[in-house]
């Protein structure tokens, strides 16, 4: 899932850039901002992060041959998330209210995914799968759990997408738009980008957001201030070098070699022009294009897309599915909490192929096991 969310907080008031943010040596770890900020937590954590069961260089292996579903990344590298199995494959775990909630697919051979969902379901009693694709429900379906629809990963085809017709139009303005006012979208690491213009970008953005104490996780991936294997940094910088937005990508992985990436972050200070995602965003698109990659995957639009619960191939909850449909259509929940509707709505206007996520639970509606998710997402 993406980072974006479109509802901004009405009290906030956009602000200026405080200080120059060109390229320069990086400065991680000395900024006050950066000591105090939940980016700062973020990307040190890892460094604490339980690794019960399976290494991150045993995690990296499996990634790299069997990740290639958007969530599968962050699996690897999220902090505070346990990790079941070994180099050949894992399942990634956390736990609230005594909830024990797996996040994505089993990374591993798709041939050995029942057995290591077995194993993990003896080991832990009834966890709660989250964000899981069809093949892994129908494994889950079939061991008796519910299965309700949560939302829609959408993913562009590369080969065959172009940016022609009415519906797209959007996206050609703002590149548009960007191009003749001298803006500039570069590719650049921390070793050329200071991690504080960073900080102070993505906290002057978070402080529009209606959640704005903390960074959304466990769907998302709180992000890191530094640089990290295989995932690409976007941004874009004014006529003056000034930056001013970024977009994040995390890499998808089969059989060693990277087939895609998934967008991780896009963030824009106040102060940008209102095209500035958009425009990055046709920029990597042709990028990819020119490199001959398969797939951009925009992540997760929660709730939307539920579809008619009658038709669906799972045994589901009526009353979840209700729930759900209930809070995607909520002015209330979209305003206040986070906005999903908003959210669905920017993805969809890329036209891109909609694949549907499950949360498979092990009783047909649980209160707590809900309760559990939007805990460990931080949304309440």
């Amino acid at each position: 899932m993406s980072v974006v969310q479109s509802n901004p907080n009405p009290s906030a008031q956009p602000n200026r850039l405080s200080k120059r943010c060109q390229p320069a040596p990086p400065k991680i770890g000395e900024s006050k901002r950066e000591q105090q900020g939940p980016s700062y937590w973020a990307a040190h954590e890892v460094a604490q992060a339980d690794e019960t069961g399976v290494s991150f260089s045993d995690r990296m292996v499996a990634l790299r041959r069997y990740g290639q579903f958007t969530m599968a990344y962050s699996t690897a590298v999220q902090p505070r998330l346990t990790h079941f199995g070994n180099a050949s494959g894992y399942l990634a775990h956390r736990g609230r209210f005594r909830v024990n909630c797996v996040l994505g697919d089993p990374v591993c051979d798709p041939s050995q995914g029942a057995a290591l969902i077995d194993r993990f379901i003896a080991a832990h009693g009834k966890p709660m799968f989250c964000q899981v694709s069809q093949p892994i429900a129908e494994i889950l379906h079939e061991r008796g759990y519910w299965i309700n629809t949560m939302g829609i990963d959408t993913t562009l085809n590369l080969a065959d997408y172009d940016f022609a017709g009415k519906k797209k139009e959007w996206l050609r303005y703002a590149g548009n738009w960007i191009d003749r006012r001298g803006y500039q979208i570069i590719e650049a690491s921390f070793a050329e980008v200071t991690a504080d213009c960073v900080a102070e970008i993505s906290e002057a953005w978070r402080q529009t957001r209606v959640i704005n104490q903390k960074e959304v996780r466990f769907l998302n991936r709180p992000i890191m201030l530094t640089d990290e294997p295989d995932v690409r940094k976007f941004f874009l910088r004014d006529p003056d070098g000034q930056l001013l937005a970024f977009v994040f990508l995390d890499p998808l992985y089969r059989d060693g070699k990277i087939i895609g990436y998934a967008t991780a972050f896009k963030r824009r200070h106040p102060a940008a022009p209102q095209y500035a995602e958009q425009a990055i965003m046709k920029h990597i698109i042709e990028t990819l294009q020119l490199e001959s990659v398969e797939q951009l995957s925009l992540g997760l639009s929660p709730l939307a897309s539920l579809g008619d619960r009658s038709s669906s191939p799972f045994r589901s909850s009526w009353t979840t599915h209700w729930l759900f449909e209930k809070t995607f259509a909520s002015r209330k929940a979209n305003r206040w909490y986070y906005n999903v509707a908003g959210h669905a709505d920017y993805k969809r206007r890329f036209y891109g192929t909609e694949h549907p996520c499950y949360l498979a639970m092990p009783t047909r509606f649980s209160p707590r096991r809900l309760a559990a998710l939007v805990g460990l997402c931080g949304i309440v």
